[in-house]
């Protein structure tokens, strides 16, 4: 469920020791401290960019949820929704946060019968685990517990260690057409209890303001390290930061760095940005088709750059054998797909192979939100693709105007890219041996039969 993190000592921040050499002459420090500050905002993004959608969440005054309590979306996600960018229309979210300092918490989930459901456990550092049929079968009763925890559950509890004491619970229930009310029951039914509240006086930051500035950035950096520390495989990487103010005993203040040292991070901070946005396209292995596969998703490892990146274009990313996505924002040519070279044609000779259910969902590239068709039609597949059907083939249109086709996937005037989630992936998706094709251009509309 995550890495261990390593006491942090003295301070309770940062081990004990000589800190490295810092430059004098204001040319080296800038260099130095520019160079620390893009490798700290790269490392940093996911953990800061979940602290800030709790802060606006649950600790934010006037905020709508606490902690320990789930929140649930009682509509699936359009344009507007705010929680992070890229989410799925498939499901129902819910979402809830966790303090496990003091032990563990107790989560009690309803049979979901032949529904998908998963319950995604998320460390601060992004590294995400799930309580789902895959995972535990039918077990429904839970304590979540910090890693260093060693008690004993009572019977019938299965044990869930995660690797940092601040949690999120991400709950994703499947929609079947329009049964809203059968999943709002679902949701209803479950329960979080144990977990203790965030008593400390913590800095809240805005989810935009920590992509915006610089200052509010490093205030999110060092509360996710007070809270959580540092894990412990990454202890070296990330113990040089001190000498950007994080770690030391005093809690991140811009005022006490030099002058040379704030322009560096700023100018850092931008950079590093730049290199999230740009990097966006480049996420997975390329299939050949147009498409590219995520594989580690929500288990990066020491690849920092790829879990940056992947948290920029959106928070909570499932793993891979939960489900597996492919993204493409090019056709089969290699041509960005924009809405003023519609239409496209997507023929998949057969269904994707999927335990669950699959779909298509499309996304402005800028913003990574949903498209705003005035139909509200955002994805195709979905409930409606019948795991048991693999005749094929599935063909879909994607084209600004209607094109007639029984199949039509509105897109932008602008540019777009689609992502194809497979939930519960089959075998011929985890092997690698199934791939999609690509996305044809300039296709003929297909006639509605």
């Amino acid at each position: 469920m995550g890495v261990p993190t390593d006491d942090l000592a003295g301070t309770g921040v940062g081990r004990s020791g000589r800190d490295d050499l810092v430059p004098h002459d204001a040319a080296g420090r800038a260099a130095w401290c520019g160079a620390l500050g893009l490798q700290a905002v790269v490392w940093g993004t996911p953990a800061v960019l979940q602290y800030a959608q709790m802060s606006e969440q649950v600790l934010a005054p006037g905020a709508p949820g606490r902690l320990a309590t789930f929140a649930h979306e009682r509509t699936p996600a359009g344009p507007d929704f705010a929680g992070f960018r890229a989410p799925n229309v498939d499901t129902l979210y819910s979402n809830a946060w966790l303090d496990l300092r003091a032990g563990p918490a107790e989560l009690h989930l309803p049979a979901f019968g032949d529904r998908y459901a998963t319950v995604q456990v998320v460390d601060a550092h992004s590294n995400a685990g799930n309580i789902s049929r895959r995972t535990v079968g039918d077990d429904r009763r839970f304590w979540l517990v910090p890693a260093r925890w060693r008690g004993e559950a009572p019977a019938g509890v299965t044990v869930v260690p995660v690797g940092t004491d601040i949690v999120w619970l991400l709950l994703r229930i499947q929609v079947l057409g329009d049964d809203l009310a059968a999943v709002h029951r679902l949701q209803d039914a479950v329960t979080l209890t144990g977990a203790r509240s965030l008593d400390d006086p913590v800095p809240i930051v805005g989810a935009d303001e920590v992509e915006e500035d610089w200052r509010a950035f490093y205030r999110g950096l060092d509360a996710v390290l007070r809270l959580n520390g540092v894990p412990a495989d990454e202890w070296a990487h990330v113990r040089q930061f001190r000498a950007l103010g994080l770690l030391g005993p005093e809690p991140w203040d811009e005022a006490a760095l030099d002058e040379v040292t704030a322009g560096a991070l700023q100018d850092s901070f931008a950079r590093a940005q730049s290199l999230l946005r740009a990097g966006r396209p480049l996420l997975g292995t390329p299939t050949g088709t147009g498409w590219t596969r995520v594989r580690d998703k929500g288990a990066h490892g020491h690849n920092v750059l790829a879990r940056a990146v992947m948290n920029h274009v959106g928070l909570g990313a499932n793993v891979a054998e939960e489900n597996t996505s492919f993204n493409t924002h090019v056709d089969a040519d290699g041509v960005g797909l924009a809405g003023a070279r519609a239409p496209y044609r997507l023929v998949l000779p057969t269904p994707p192979p999927a335990r669950a259910f699959w779909s298509v969902t499309l996304y402005h590239v800028e913003t990574g939100r949903l498209y705003a068709d005035p139909q509200g039609r955002h994805s195709l597949g979905g409930a409606a693709a019948d795991p048991g059907d693999d005749s094929g083939p599935v063909e879909m249109v994607i084209a600004h105007e209607d094109t007639g086709a029984t199949s039509w996937l509105p897109c932008p005037q602008g540019a777009f890219y689609l992502i194809l989630r497979i939930y519960s992936p089959g075998a011929a998706v985890v092997d690698g041996s199934w791939v999609p094709p690509g996305v044809a251009a300039a296709a003929p509309p297909v006639p509605a039969s």
